[in-house]
Parts: structure tokens; C-alpha cells; sequence
């Protein structure tokens, strides 16, 4: 018995020193000095991305992500892609300009204030009710808990766990920062850093790893993106030029094991809307720096 548990005991040790070596490798391959990519790299992998738009234009109109048609809107704003702005007019002539107003329309009519109804808090998640709040500067959403509790940089604990919940907090604050609704500035390079102790430490280029590159670059802090995160990031991009959430670990055959933003997944995934619009947005914050 005691031979078994030595043994077992030997193998737990050994497994351990492998895992930890190779967290090691993977941290280090993560944050490793290298040059950055060119602007031919960053705008071919750019013109990709809106090409995927196109290509899959039939699924991507019908996603009405209010959100992720932001981002597209404001890739579109600062970029010299006259595809990118007609797929975005395509799609506020076809659903945006006939839809009524209501508590997203501040996403693309910045100075409009919409009527956020009493019962918000109950239908949404936290993050959403922050959206909200930063997207309308509602006195009334301003005095509620969920509200309060986001205006703290610890609110996302365990924040590892988590991984697009400091982020999304981020968004709402750019999003109050941008109606000048109160000054959050100390809030936000808070949470600028805590973003960036996460890519610096995830090296799973998922979902949450664009978006946490989105977050940096779009908050201020481009020029401290380092060029391998910029590299990794163009590399996970698919060959059909969107991106996915899944970062794979081991190949068997045809199939991929790895992880999503949050847990184990079986791969490979296709490339999704939220990811590509992520990347999209941000290769046109990184090649008009």
C-alpha cells in the first residue's frame, strides 16, 4: 500500500513539474520580445476580416447585437474601407433607420437620450444594465445598486474566472466617459491595468483576448499592445479572415482540443460575429494609430 501511494504519489509530482513547465512555455511565448507587424500585415488582415462580413452577410444581418454593430459603426468612422462603411450603411438602411427608437439607439445617435423603463434592472445582466446606464446617463439607473457596484474597480472578482467581466466594465465606463457623465477617469486606468495583468497572463488568444486588446487600444493604451499579443492575435485569425473563440491546445486528426474565453471546448470553431467584429475594430484602431 504504501509503495502504491508513493507511486501515485511520484506521477502526481511528476504531472505537476510538466503542467506548471509548460504554463511557463506558454507565458513566456506570450509575452516573448518580437517586432511588430507592418501596416501591410494589419491592413491585408483587416480587409480579410470585412471580406468574412461579406461572405457571410446572409447570418451576420439577421444578428441584431446592437453592441457589435457599434463596433462595426465605429471601425467604419476612423477607417478608409469603403467596404466596411457600405456593409454598415446595408445594414442601418435595412433594420437601424425602420426600427423605433429605444435604449441602444444612443450606439449610432450619440446625442440621443432614450426613456430607460423602471423594470430594466430585472431583464438584463449587470453589464448590460452598466451599457445602458453609460448609453443614456439616466439619473434614475444611476441610483440603482447594480449601477453603484460597477462604479468600483473591484467589482469583478475573481476576475480570472471571468474573463470579458473587467472588460465589459471598461465599456460601460468609455461609454460615460464619452457623455462626459461624471468623471471616471481613475476608474478606468484602473481597470486599463487590470486588463492588462490579464492578457499579459492569459495566453489563450480567445474571444476575450481580442477583446481585452480592443479595450487597451480603444482606451488609450495602444502603444503599450506588445507586438506579439498584435502578432498572435493576426495569426489566430482563420483562413476565411474572421476570428473565433477557441484557442487549441492539442491536435488529434481533424479535431482540436483547447478552450473557449471560459472553458474546455472540443475544436475547431468556425469563425463567429463576435469575435470578428472585435478584431475588425481593432486592426482599424491599429493601423490608424
Amino acid at each position: 500500500m504504501n509503495r502504491f501511494i508513493k507511486r501515485t504519489l511520484g506521477a502526481f509530482i511528476v504531472l505537476s513539474v510538466i503542467v506548471i513547465a509548460a504554463l511557463a512555455v506558454a507565458v513566456y511565448q506570450n509575452n516573448k520580445t518580437t517586432t511588430s507587424p507592418t501596416k501591410t500585415e494589419l491592413q491585408s488582415s483587416l480587409d480579410n476580416a470585412v471580406e468574412w462580413l461579406y461572405i457571410n452577410q446572409q447570418s451576420i444581418m439577421r444578428d441584431h447585437n446592437s453592441a457589435l454593430w457599434w463596433m462595426l459603426k465605429e471601425a467604419a468612422d476612423i477607417s478608409g474601407s469603403n467596404r466596411l462603411k457600405e456593409f454598415y450603411q446595408k445594414y442601418k438602411s435595412n433594420h437601424l433607420d425602420k426600427m423605433p427608437d429605444n435604449v441602444w439607439t444612443p450606439y449610432f445617435k450619440p446625442h440621443y437620450k432614450p426613456y430607460v423603463p423602471p423594470d430594466i434592472t430585472e431583464k438584463l445582466h449587470d453589464y448590460q444594465i452598466f451599457f445602458i446606464y453609460g448609453l443614456s446617463c439616466d439619473k434614475y439607473l444611476g441610483e440603482e445598486p447594480v449601477i453603484h457596484k460597477q462604479l468600483k474597480s473591484d467589482f469583478c472578482r475573481n476576475h480570472f474566472f471571468h474573463p470579458r467581466c473587467v472588460t465589459h466594465q471598461q465599456m460601460g465606463v468609455r461609454l460615460l466617459q464619452q457623455r462626459s457623465c461624471g468623471n471616471h477617469d481613475q476608474l478606468s486606468t484602473k481597470l486599463l491595468d487590470i486588463i492588462d495583468t490579464e492578457i499579459t497572463w492569459d495566453f489563450r488568444v480567445t474571444d476575450s483576448y481580442l477583446q481585452r486588446a480592443l479595450m487597451l487600444a480603444e482606451g488609450g493604451r495602444i502603444r503599450t499592445l506588445k507586438p506579439i499579443w498584435q502578432k498572435r492575435i493576426l495569426d489566430a485569425q482563420m483562413q476565411d479572415g474572421g476570428w473565433s473563440d477557441f484557442f487549441p491546445l492539442l491536435s488529434l486528426g481533424s479535431k482540436q482540443i483547447g478552450f473557449t474565453s471560459t472553458l474546455p471546448a472540443i475544436g475547431p470553431k468556425r469563425s463567429d460575429f463576435h469575435a470578428t467584429a472585435q478584431g475588425i475594430w481593432l486592426m482599424t484602431l491599429l493601423v490608424n494609430q
